[in-house]
């Protein structure tokens, strides 16, 4: 009986062993359920930003054969994007164990360094994936160069070599002339070099960031605008006003003068309380409905706007600007003529400081980028 079970256990054991641990391949539903398929549906979603579904993809490819070297690239890829490098290298390293030579696992290694901040041995994997692709498994060489040589110009502009990232991402559009990833890189680098150009080294910092918060806008305000010209007083139902103190302070003068009238979210040891208190008290800037300031909220392109479009109408004293676009026509096919916030967006997209998109929208609701701050205020700057 004794032997019996033990038999039924080494059974199992090699059963389980064979299927790899329990995870056992599922078959294919059709012809074209293939990790071929799956494989390359994932690539073309994740190229597309359709993170998600492109991960589901993979997982597909995977799941029809677990060694298949490219379903955990491509897993690599969605983790990097997903900021987990941990999982990324444990993905990378089980598609090149499986396969050496498939070279975009090597572009994904790269990629991990430049997120760890080794740039100098990000380089050196990407310049090796380049050299290795006429002799990769890759069926697509073009692509796979395609793609090296965009990680390559990525990990130099992150190590701020600009004229080396300017001439990787010339060289994607030699491979490929029409490669919309190369083209948007040159020019947000050219945007980012303008952004930073002759700027003090803290505003530099805010050129990288990918959106920028109601801290970091009150800070590029007072530092780079003429409030304390412009906006001599605040206006009338200003955020900041007069509180009555809650206790008896005769004889207590010094914490009075010290006393700061601030949004309860903004204490008084925030990186950039004397930013926002000069902003508030300048009217340049105002607090939300709720009375508070939400220093760490990202500022949206609309917010941006009315912004923009506040201070231009003290600057020139023009109440007019408030109101000039009302009744007119919409260019944008996502703001309304009716919305709120329209005559503002007119109003900067119109002076091409915050201009629309090539595809006639304006995207009112997406984030600011730290480049696209700087670059906007250096041109009110230059209007004025």
């Amino acid at each position: 009986m004794l032997r019996t079970f033990y038999g039924v256990l080494i059974a199992l054991v090699v059963f389980l062993f064979s299927c790899g641990g329990g995870q056992k391949v599922r078959q294919a539903q059709s012809v074209v359920d293939s990790p071929d398929i799956h494989y390359q549906r994932g690539k073309d979603l994740f190229d597309r930003g359709n993170i998600s579904d492109a991960q589901f993809e993979f997982e597909q490819a995977k799941s029809l054969d677990d060694k298949y070297a490219p379903a955990y690239e491509g897993l690599a890829q969605v983790s990097l994007e997903k900021g987990n490098l941990e999982e990324a290298k444990k993905y990378s390293d089980k598609s090149l164990d499986l396969d050496g030579k498939w070279v975009l696992a090597r572009v994904v290694r790269a990629r991990i360094k430049a997120g760890q901040g080794d740039s100098e041995g990000a380089i050196k994997e990407a310049k090796k994936a380049i050299k290795n692709v006429p002799d990769s498994s890759v069926p697509d060489k073009k692509r796979a160069n395609v793609e090296a040589h965009l990680a390559l110009g990525d990990i130099y502009r992150t190590a701020e070599m600009y004229q080396d990232a300017q001439s990787t991402f010339q060289q994607v559009l030699e491979i490929d002339r029409l490669n919309m990833k190369a083209d948007k890189a040159i020019k947000e680098l050219a945007n980012y070099q303008s952004a930073i150009a002759g700027q003090r080294p803290e505003l530099k910092k805010i050129a990288s960031q990918k959106e920028v918060t109601r801290s970091d806008v009150a800070v590029l305000f007072a530092l780079e605008l003429p409030l304390e010209k412009i906006f001599r007083e605040a206006p009338q139902g200003q955020a900041i006003g007069f509180r009555p103190p809650e206790e008896n302070v005769m004889g207590s003068r010094d914490s009075q003068e010290e006393a700061e009238n601030l949004p309860e979210d903004v204490p008084a040891d925030h990186w950039a309380k004397s930013f926002i208190k000069e902003v508030l008290e300048k009217g340049a800037m105002e607090t939300m409905p709720d009375g508070k300031f939400h220093p760490d909220d990202y500022v949206n392109r609309a917010e941006f706007a009315r912004l923009m479009e506040k201070f231009m109408v003290r600057y020139w004293n023009d109440r007019e600007m408030e109101t000039k676009f009302f009744g007119t026509p919409s260019p944008f096919s996502d703001v309304n003529n009716t919305s709120p916030v329209f005559n503002a967006i007119m109003v900067v997209s119109t002076r091409n400081l915050i201009p629309g998109n090539d595809d006639g929208t304006f995207r009112p609701l997406d984030g600011v980028h730290g480049t696209d701050a700087l670059n906007i205020i250096r041109k009110l700057k230059a209007d004025l």
